[in-house]
C-alpha cells in the first residue's frame, strides 16, 4: 500500500501544553492541524525542517473534559482538536509535529534484536490501556524501544517503563512494568515475549526543503512537464535543480484531509522565473517546476527532501530543447465568472452551481469580485480560497446603478 499521510499534531498549540495522568504523569499537549489524529496510529517527528524519527506510534491519546481538570480517552480527534499523546518519545515540545501515516507495506527494521523480555502478569485501564509486568531474560529493555510481542501484530513502541517509579531502562535479570497503551493487535497474556529492536542513532532521518503546490500543468513534447507552484504560507520554501522531489495528492476536505504519496524520488529537471530559467528559485513564492513526472495534476503537492544518507547526485542534464518556448505553455488564464459560457464554468463548479451561477448572472448582471460570485452560488470558504487562484470577475456594470466595477 502508498503511504497516506492522514494527519498532523503540532505541539505548543494546544490549550494546555501538558496534563498529568494517574500512573504515568505528564503527557505533551499538540492540536491537530491537518486531518485526524487516530488513536494507534504510525507517526514521524518532525523538527523545524528535520525528520527526527519514524514509526512512532500513538499509543496513548487523550484530551480534557468540558469544564474539568480530569482527563478523557479518545479513540480520534479532528481538525483544531486538543490532544495529549504518548507515541514513545520523551522530548516533545513547541515546535514539533507528529506527521500521521499509514503504509501496510514498509514497516521498520527488526533484523537486529536487542532485548527479550517475558510477560509475567498483564493489566489493562481504560485511560492508558495495556500494561504488563515483565522480566528481562536477555539484552536491555529500553523506553522508547521498538518491539514486537511473540504473539504477532504490529511493531510497537515502548511508552513507559517503571521499577517501579519511572525508568529510563531495564537491564537482564530485572523485573518492571512496561506501559504499551493501545497498540496491541491481541491482548497480552503471561508468557507472552516481547523482543526489542536496536535502530541505528542519526541526527535526522530526512530533510525537508520546499512545499509547493501545483496551480497548473502542461505536458511538453520530450516527455516531462513543466507546471507553475506556489509555496503556502508558512511553510520552507527551497527548491534547486537536480533536488529530490515526492509529489502528493490531497483528498478529502480540511476536517479530514489526507494525503496519498503518489511518486517519490523524483528530480527537478528545471526551474524558471518570469520565464528565465535559474538554478534555484531563490526564496520565490511563485515559479515553475520540470518534472519527469506525467501523471501530475493540478493542486497536487510536490515535497523537497534530502534523506540523511543520500549520496549528492551531479544534477540531470538540461530537457531536450522543444519548438514550444518555455513560458508560452506555463500562461494559465484566469476564468472570468462574468463572462464565461456554461461548459467553461464546467470546468471549476458542478452543473448544479453553473445553473445558479448563469441564473444569478443574468438577473444581477454579474458579480464584482470571486468571493462575491462564490458566497452567492453557496461554496464553502475553503472552496472559494481555491477559485480565487483560477477565476476573475471582468469589469461589470450594475442596473441599479450604473456604477462601474473593476477587478483589480
Amino acid at each position: 500500500m502508498t503511504e497516506v499521510r492522514v494527519g498532523l499534531v503540532e505541539f505548543g498549540k494546544a490549550l494546555h501544553d501538558s496534563v498529568t495522568v494517574p500512573g504515568l504523569g505528564e503527557l505533551p499537549g499538540g492540536q491537530v492541524s491537518v486531518g485526524r489524529a487516530v488513536r494507534g496510529a504510525r507517526a514521524r517527528l518532525l523538527r523545524r525542517d528535520r525528520v527526527l524519527a519514524d514509526n512512532l506510534r500513538l499509543g496513548i491519546m487523550v484530551r480534557k473534559k468540558f469544564f474539568s481538570s480530569e482527563v478523557e480517552p479518545v479513540t480520534d480527534a479532528g481538525f483544531v482538536k486538543d490532544v495529549y499523546v504518548a507515541a514513545g518519545r520523551a522530548d516533545l515540545g513547541k515546535g514539533d509535529s507528529l506527521e500521521l501515516y499509514t503504509d501496510d507495506r514498509v514497516g521498520p527494521d527488526l533484523s537486529r534484536p536487542e532485548g527479550l523480555a517475558q510477560v509475567t502478569a498483564p493489566a489493562y485501564d481504560q485511560l492508558t490501556g495495556f500494561r504488563v509486568q515483565v522480566l528481562v531474560r536477555d539484552g536491555v529493555l529500553r523506553f522508547g524501544a521498538l518491539t514486537a510481542s511473540s504473539r504477532g501484530g504490529q511493531p510497537m513502541r515502548v511508552l513507559g517503563l517503571f521499577a517501579p517509579g519511572p525508568v529510563p531502562e531495564l537491564p537482564a535479570g530485572q523485573a518492571g512494568t512496561v506501559l504499551l497503551g493501545f497498540q496491541c493487535d491481541a491482548p497480552p497474556m503471561v508468557g507472552d515475549a516481547l523482543r526489542t529492536f536496536h535502530e541505528p542513532e542519526h541526527d535526522y532521518l530526512e530533510r525537508r526543503e520546499g512545499v509547493a503546490v501545483a496551480h497548473g500543468v502542461n505536458d511538453l513534447p520530450n516527455g516531462s512537464v513543466v507546471a507553475a507552484v506556489e509555496v503556502p504560507e508558512g511553510r520552507p520554501s527551497l527548491f534547486s535543480v537536480g533536488a529530490r522531489v515526492r509529489v502528493l495528492r490531497p483528498a478529502g476536505t480540511t476536517f479530514n484531509e489526507r494525503s496519498t504519496v503518489v511518486a517519490s524520488d523524483l528530480r527537478i529537471l528545471s526551474l524558471a522565473r518570469d520565464g528565465v530559467a535559474v538554478r534555484t528559485n531563490g526564496g520565490m513564492r511563485t515559479f515553475t517546476v520540470g518534472l519527469a513526472f506525467r501523471e501530475l495534476r493540478q493542486s497536487d503537492t510536490i515535497e523537497a527532501y534530502v534523506p540523511a544518507d543520500a549520496v549528492e547526485l551531479a544534477p540531470p542534464p538540461a530537457p531536450a530543447p522543444v519548438a514550444v518556448p518555455l513560458a508560452a505553455p506555463l500562461a494559465v488564464p484566469l476564468l472570468d465568472v462574468n463572462s464565461a459560457s456554461g461548459p467553461e464554468l464546467a470546468r471549476l463548479l458542478s452543473p448544479e452551481q453553473v445553473t445558479k451561477a448563469l441564473e444569478l448572472r443574468q438577473r444581477l448582471g454579474g458579480f464584482p469580485d470571486v468571493e462575491a460570485f462564490g458566497v452567492a452560488i453557496g461554496l464553502q470558504p475553503h472552496e472559494i480560497v481555491r477559485l480565487r487562484k483560477q477565476a476573475t470577475a471582468g469589469r461589470v456594470t450594475f442596473r441599479e446603478t450604473g456604477v462601474r466595477q473593476l477587478d483589480i
